[in-house]
């Protein structure tokens, strides 16, 4: 044991002396941790160019299909057909702005200029009022249009005034003043309807007017309670206490990826300057060796995040468990020790392993999420960050500061890189005895 802790000591101390490389595991990460933070400041903020609104339309009608076919095409606007419950569902969630219900009969009265006006059913998420006003706005302008095609096709009013005539005329509890004002509007737009050689006189304009209410649509509110999924964006987004939480764990991963690099490259320099022939030759075993430059790994790996997570506490970040942070910083450092014994052993020379160290890291990094948060990536993406450590490694950060993780569920993250870490581990020894068997 003492020759292990030996040698790590010596490969810290040659870590250190390499300006270059302690620059990548001390100072990059705290400089990344910071600029993202920045960025980040602005989180939770609504940044679709689209306004998402579940349409319901339980009329079924020409006028209806019309109505949703001239909405739709409003470029701010996407509308998904659904129905009734699941619109009530998604709008709590907070998946989609807005609910749009036309109820049955609404085709009859759309595009009518008196008497009762078609009522539609409006359910605004209470978090993005704004967006609910101008989507109001747009339904009023849409139902405007329906309003131009009835004179488009004058046979189609005719009928609509003869009928709105009749039904004026039978009506008993209509005051009579109202009737006959109703009754003379509808006999003026009937001859302007009906080609004349000759106009008649023209009706007394202002007590035509007199009594004359107006509306494109009577909107009617639904109320939706405010739901958010926990799994969701924004559900994630409300544990977050600060800007802190989000960039400090990828901050974290960009330093123990230096440490790997580090490392990685120190290895393939012992090869080149012959150190790792004088150490075949020591005293000590194969695993001595190999378990040395691990544990100084380890070390370093845990360094950069002890590190990281006392500047993060200055910041304002507050973990929500230190033990399960404690753990998880094992795990990560154990992975990464695997890693690094295998990238150590593909390149031949310091130039090659540096390339391939620093090639590998940046593509777990890319997919991991160290540049860009895994919640924010597109949904083929974050399937296929699966595949990298550092997304396991992330989450296991993020469980242990905001994400609220139970023992059970950072269970998982853990386990993922424990794996990842032995096989790292196997794999770069056995690859190690074969080259020395092959070189000696």
């Amino acid at each position: 044991m003492h020759a292990i802790v030996t040698m790590a000591l010596k490969d810290l101390k040659l870590l250190m002396r390499d300006r270059l490389g302690a620059f990548f595991i001390f100072v990059f990460p705290v400089l990344m941790g910071i600029f993202f933070g920045v960025v980040i400041g602005g989180l939770g903020g609504n940044s679709r160019g689209t306004m998402q609104v579940a349409m319901v339309d339980q009329d079924n009608t020409e006028a209806s299909a019309k109505f949703i076919e001239r909405l739709g095409a409003n470029k701010s606007i996407e509308l998904i057909a659904t129905d009734l419950q699941d619109a009530q569902q998604q709008v709590r969630k907070g998946n989609y702005a807005a609910m749009i219900v036309l109820p049955e009969g609404f085709g009859d009265r759309a595009g009518a200029l008196l008497g009762e006006p078609p009522t539609l059913q409006l359910g605004i998420d209470p978090s993005r009022v704004a967006e609910g006003a101008m989507l109001q706005g747009f339904v009023m302008q849409t139902m405007g249009t329906l309003i131009s095609d009835r004179f488009d096709i004058p046979a189609q009013l005719q009928s609509w005034v003869t009928t709105t005539s009749e039904r004026i005329a039978a009506a008993e509890n209509l005051d009579p003043r109202g009737r006959r004002v109703s009754l003379d509007l509808l006999e003026q737009i009937d001859k302007l309807l009906t080609p004349a050689e000759s106009a008649t006189d023209s009706p007394n304009t202002e007590a035509s007017s007199r009594g004359f209410k107006f509306e494109f649509a009577k909107i009617e509110s639904i109320d939706v309670t405010r739901e958010i999924d926990p799994s969701s964006v924004r559900g994630q987004l409300k544990k977050i206490r600060s800007r802190w939480d989000v960039s400090f764990p990828q901050a974290m991963m960009w330093g123990v990826l230096g440490c790997v690099a580090g490392f990685t490259i120190s290895i393939a320099r012992e090869r080149t300057m012959g150190t790792m022939v004088r150490l075949s030759v020591a005293p000590v075993s194969t695993f001595q060796v190999l378990a040395g430059k691990g544990l100084a790994c380890f070390l370093a790996a845990i360094g950069v995040i002890v590190m990281m997570t006392c500047l993060g506490l200055t910041l304002g970040m507050r973990p929500l468990s230190f033990a399960s942070l404690a753990v998880a910083s094992s795990c990560i450092a154990f992975c990464f020790v695997g890693i690094m014994m295998t990238l150590a052993v593909l390149g031949r020379t310091e130039q090659s392993a540096a390339g391939i160290g620093w090639a590998c890291n940046l593509v777990m990094a890319m997919f991991g999420g160290c540049m860009v948060p895994v919640m924010f990536m597109p949904r083929f993406m974050q399937d296929f960050s699966g595949l990298s450590p550092i997304r396991w490694a992330i989450l296991a950060l993020e469980g242990a500061i905001w994400r609220q993780f139970t023992w059970s569920e950072m269970l998982t993250p853990c386990l993922v890189l424990i794996t990842v870490g032995i096989a790292g581990i196997l794999l770069g020894t056995a690859l190690l005895r074969r080259q020395a068997k092959v070189a000696y």
